[in-house]
């Protein structure tokens, strides 16, 4: 609709209508308070002229974001009814029962129910359907609809009912809401009898405070000897930048730089710098990127590559050298914006994409390399600018099979682990335990039905060849996905870690003192 198109210029000619000249009507290009008042009055014509009622609400709700998008993907609105999503993106807190959920057809399932959390302790398990809540059917209602069901104040009450595979019984039980914390600090363990492991999803006000618990309880353990690090940041898409600081100062000198930001204007700059003593100052550590690692986790991963502090191993990171403030606007709502660049301690900013200079078209474009800069780390090497972390050690990610991704599309993984865990009241501790070949049998029992379907032959899949040699491959991953339904996530991430060539990669460069020692040109 024409207003809000209106809408979005409005907005985005307000922004800059104070540096630039006023125009004149002859000028193409109107500004922003003529824009103001052809707006005004197109709201009063639509008022009285157009054709049916409108949601003005609903309309200027999504003319604002349709504006602010227009200046960058990280500044959004915020409604009130918006604020419990802006809360648990700062906090990784919210008020409800503590369970992924998933589609399922025109059914809504239990995924994950977390440990020690609401939907757990009244029983839940991944797999259960969810049918109705406080007598409302879920049939045909997405995710999202049933999420927001499943949301609400800590202490609040609902009824869930629900049907468990494999029984003919609807079940319902009652479940109080608690306020549910996400852990930002998903999983820390050994990989070896002297190279621990810390995984960290995302950077919440609590991300700091996580990766220091893990990290004492790592060196206070006393059957390993801690010799070394993997710090992983894959697919974490960042957060607050303190506590990224917060994190690198654990691993660096007290005072040394972290990140500068700079904003508009020189009084908004600021300099972050580690202002307390580190925990491991000397612990060689090897911290893991790859393309969905973004904003405070390339902080974390350029300033201990700008130091020299650690190898970082993996893919190029998203590039995202923006920082985002927050400021409350009228009626309860928020607006979120970026207000700075971020520049980390060789000098560089990683930012791939300029969002102030668009194509024709209204598209953006990353950086290209050729106008990149060259700076240095600590030790003297060489580190770019303009698109990323680069990565010390560049290792490919590792590619799924056809046939695996297909199984995991159509749930068959998923149902095969929910059979499973009906089937089996218990597994060996999850270090121990693997699938046997009758097993492994059912599953490609349960492939079978799906073995006239398009998609295999249009990836060209030979369901009884590929069944049999990628054979290893799926078998790690039913085992993992069973794990999960026994020892939670720490169980299905175990499995994984157990599987994965990064963190071998990564074990081996720790293993190897003079190769690790070259990487970062130490002398």
């Amino acid at each position: 609709m024409i207003w809000v198109l209106l809408l979005a210029l409005t907005c985005v000619l307000q922004a800059n209508a104070q540096s630039q000249p006023s125009r004149t009507n002859k000028d193409p290009h109107l500004d922003a308070q003529q824009y103001m008042d052809i707006l005004g009055q197109a709201i009063t014509l639509l008022q009285d002229r157009y054709v049916d009622s409108i949601n003005w609400s609903k309309a200027l709700y999504a003319g604002i974001n349709a504006a602010l998008y227009e200046l960058d993907p990280y500044t959004e609105f915020y409604s009130e009814e918006d604020q419990n999503e802006w809360k648990t993106m700062t906090t990784g807190e919210y008020g409800g029962v503590g369970a992924l959920i998933q589609q399922d057809g025109d059914t809504v399932i239990i995924a994950n129910p977390y440990p020690e959390k609401p939907a757990a302790q009244a029983g839940l398990r991944a797999g259960d359907a969810i049918l109705a809540i406080d007598g409302e059917p879920m049939l045909k209602k997405t995710t999202a609809q049933v999420s927001e069901k499943l949301r609400g104040e800590a202490g609040t009450t609902l009824k869930l009912s629900f049907l468990r595979p494999y029984t003919d019984s609807v079940q319902t039980v009652e479940i109080t809401r608690k306020k549910i914390a996400l852990d930002a600090v998903t999983y820390y363990g050994w990989v070896s009898d002297s190279i621990a492991y810390i995984q960290l999803e995302q950077f919440t006000d609590k991300a700091s405070l996580g990766v220091q618990s893990a990290l004492l309880d790592l060196r206070a353990d006393t059957k390993h000897t801690l010799g070394g690090l993997v710090l992983d940041l894959r697919s974490n898409p960042g957060g607050l930048v303190e506590e990224a600081v917060k994190i690198v100062s654990m691993f660096v000198p007290k005072g040394s730089p972290v990140v500068e930001t700079k904003a508009k204007l020189s009084q908004w700059n600021s300099t972050f710098r580690t202002n307390t003593h580190p925990i491991e100052p000397n612990l060689p550590m090897v911290v893991l990127v790859d393309r969905g690692s973004a904003s405070a986790s390339e902080i974390v991963s350029g300033a201990m590559q700008d130091l020299d502090r650690a190898v970082v191993l993996g893919e190029r990171t998203f590039g995202k050298g923006l920082v985002q403030s927050s400021a409350s606007l009228p009626y309860n709502t928020i607006i979120k914006y970026t207000s700075a660049k971020y520049y980390i301690p060789s000098g560089r900013c990683i930012q791939a994409i300029d969002y102030s200079h668009r194509n024709e078209d209204g598209s953006v474009g990353r950086i290209p390399d050729s106008l990149t800069h060259v700076f240095h780390t600590a030790h003297g090497r060489e580190v770019r600018d303009g698109g990323g972390i680069q990565p010390d050690v560049a290792v490919k990610p590792q590619v799924m099979s056809h046939l695996l991704w297909f199984a995991m599309q159509k749930n068959v993984t998923f149902d095969f682990a929910t059979r499973y865990r009906h089937f089996h009241d218990s597994i060996p501790p999850v270090e121990d335990f693997h699938i046997t070949d009758e097993d492994y049998k059912e599953f490609c029992g349960m492939m079978s039905p799906w073995g006239k379907d398009s998609l295999l032959k249009e990836y060209r899949i030979d369901l009884a060849h590929d069944l049999d040699s990628l054979r290893s491959e799926i078998s790690e991953a039913l085992e993992s996905e069973i794990a999960l339904r026994y020892y939670s996530t720490k169980g299905r991430t175990y499995k994984y870690i157990e599987q994965d060539l990064w963190v071998a990669k990564a074990k081996e460069i720790l293993r190897d003192k003079k190769r690790y020692k070259s990487i970062l040109k130490q002398k």
